[in-house]
């Protein structure tokens, strides 16, 4: 029988890749049909053998609905030994009316509920379980992003699994698809069991495992979508997320440890974004306040710290507020950071200014500090502020290093070497962000851009980013923009050869107003053999559209106008919960827990007789 699933797998694979898969439809119906009469009776069998599981997986995504509501009700009573292959669950042969999907669904958890704690853990059954949350509440698999471990995410990239099984369907429904109205009941189903069996000593035991963790986030997400009373569930006092942060006054040995351990954090950045104002502050004064330089440089811890620098309450009244408090620690003991090269914290902290429209003059001295950089610098040391921040030296260890490169200029292989290891990543980034601040805050980044270092800014894979922001940035005046473009119109034609340069030119011409873009039109007229002659600056002629400016200019003067910059994407930070739309849900009185509906009438009657008695 393997063999024979086996070339039935090669021959499906095979219409799959064909140009006009529609012409073998019927082919690939008929032989569909012989496999499913051939499996009859043997479906169990099939789908616990390592090779005929693929090849089940494989058609699956092929059969009609029909097809697959009769394999799904085979397999019924059988789920969580196929998920869990150590347990033993018997089988029942019951024959009757076919059931619809919805009802095969809702079985399936009701077989699944007492072992879904032990599926939290389970390396086999964890990934199904994160599924099943998904399809109750109607999330695309898009949007979860830790659904396949990477692991998993390799194995599925493999050749002999594009050919059948693809994913891509699933990223073009990014929308929430419609379920049944008992799987949100289903859903709380799910939450009340899982948090009606785990203990804090278990939640705890789940944090740093690798397989239990991501079910837990995912729990931790779904939870706090859910609402009582339009408060959210993570917000209560005895919710798994008030579980995960803990609500000891002092420090405890677990919680440090989570706190520098490479998955339980993960679980830490979950509850974080789901928990209430008092949870955070309580987590921010017990485990990082006092310690954001120190935290933020360790390799796990600083995620912790950058989250809590987005979340945490900013609010300008008569006491300092968290953020502010944060600012100060990083202004105090920030060129620890910059020692390490850990800019997180400095990055959440201007991201967050900028969203805030307020501590821009906080963030800018701290970041100052950190670098040892002054807060009133002449022409000379703002020309040096934006090389410094990209290779991440404080002022008088760059001037050093650059003293060194300079007496070894002779030396081809130091020279050499100066363009690669210079600019960093995180560096740019930086930079990136402080581009979002309002004006003038930004002054030293545009004017320490136009210097004579701008060459070697646009041709670095690393600087050329910031220029490119910087002629982008929605926040920059029409002066700091004019500041940048004009030394880049001198260089534009070698910018125009180079790869990153390239980028840089066509980023000028979207941010260049009507007068400059037509002389960068006749700029372009003059050196066209040259641009042509490139690789790149080929494509920058087409660009232009120098024919149509030959014949009738007013018409190219038209067009040029509405030429704009494609929009930046936002920084990716964390994705939205998916289970936010959960809150504005109700379930009906029958899927809430009788305690829950007793405790509300009982409530609901004493508001009465206070009623009656004002």
């Amino acid at each position: 029988m393997q063999s024979y699933f086996k070339e039935v797998n090669a021959q499906l694979s095979q219409m799959m890749q064909d140009e006009n898969p529609e012409e073998q439809s019927e082919e690939r119906q008929m032989l569909l049909q012989a496999a499913l009469e051939e499996m009859n009776n043997n479906e169990l069998m099939l789908a616990t053998d390592p090779t005929c599981s693929l090849v089940l997986e494989n058609m699956a995504s092929q059969l009609d609905e029909k097809a697959l509501r009769i394999l799904l009700d085979r397999m019924t009573g059988r789920y969580v030994h196929l998920l869990t292959p150590a347990t033993t669950q018997a089988s029942s042969d019951a024959h009757g009316v076919l059931r619809t999907l919805p009802a095969i669904i809702s079985d399936m958890y009701e077989e699944m509920e007492p072992s879904l704690p032990d599926m939290m853990t389970d390396a086999f059954a964890s990934h199904t379980l994160r599924s099943l949350m998904a399809l109750l509440a109607g999330v695309p698999m898009a949007v979860l992003e830790d659904l396949r471990s990477k692991k998993s995410a390799k194995y599925r990239s493999k050749e002999r699994q594009k050919s059948m099984v693809n994913d891509s369907v699933w990223n073009t429904c990014a929308q929430r698809v419609s379920v049944p109205d008992e799987f949100y009941g289903l859903l709380h189903k799910l939450y009340n069991h899982l948090r009606a069996c785990l203990s804090e000593q278990r939640v705890h035991a789940m944090m740093p495992d690798a397989v239990a963790a991501p079910t837990l986030s995912l729990l931790l997400r779904l939870e706090s979508g859910l609402a009582r009373k339009h408060q959210s569930l993570a917000t209560l006092p005895n919710s798994l997320t008030s579980l995960v942060l803990g609500q000891a006054q002092e420090r405890t040995d677990f919680m440090e440890a989570s706190i520098r351990d490479a998955v339980a954090t993960h679980v830490l950045e979950t509850a974080l974004h789901g928990a209430s104002s008092s949870s955070l502050i309580h987590f921010w004064e017990t485990y990082i306040q006092g310690r954001v330089a120190k935290l933020g440089g360790h390799p796990c811890a600083n995620y912790l710290v950058t989250t809590m620098l987005r979340l945490l309450p900013a609010d300008r009244g008569e006491n300092e507020s968290p953020f502010e408090s944060a600012l100060q620690e990083l202004s105090q003991a920030g060129d620890q950071l910059v020692k390490h090269q850990m800019l997180g914290a400095f990055q959440a902290a201007v991201e967050r200014s900028a969203a805030l429209g307020d501590y821009e003059n906080e963030v800018l001295q701290a970041v100052a500090s950190a670098f040892r950089f002054p807060s009133d610098p002449s022409a000379d040391e703002i020309a040096i502020f934006v090389p410094m921040v990209l290779s991440i030296h404080t002022r008088k260890a760059y001037l050093h290093k650059s003293e060194e490169d300079a007496s070894a200029s002779g030396n081809k292989r130091k020279r050499s070497d100066r363009g690669t290891d210079e600019y960093t990543t995180q560096g740019s980034i930086l930079l990136q962000r402080m581009l979002q601040l309002r004006p003038p805050h930004q002054d030293w980044v545009y004017q320490s851009l136009a210097s004579d270092r701008l060459v070697s800014f646009c041709q670095s894979s690393s600087a050329a980013h910031v220029v490119i922001a910087a002629l982008s940035s929605s926040s920059a005046s029409y002066s700091q923009r004019r500041t940048l473009l004009r030394p880049l119109l001198a260089i534009l034609l070698d910018l125009c050869d180079d790869t990153w340069g390239s980028r840089v030119a066509d980023t000028c011409w979207f941010a260049a107003d009507g007068f400059t873009k037509e002389k960068i039109a006749q700029l372009a007229i003059q050196h066209k053999k040259r641009l042509l002659a490139s690789s790149y600056g080929r494509f920058f002629v087409r660009r232009l559209r120098l024919g149509v400016y030959r014949k009738n200019v007013d018409e190219w003067k038209a067009w040029a106008q509405t030429e704009t910059a494609p929009p930046v994407p936002e920084p990716k930070v964390m994705a939205v919960n998916p289970f936010l739309f959960l809150r504005d849900y109700a379930p009906s009185s029958s899927n809430i827990p009788r305690e829950q509906r007793n405790k509300g009438r009982a409530e609901q009657e004493l508001e009465n007789i206070f009623s009656v008695i004002e």
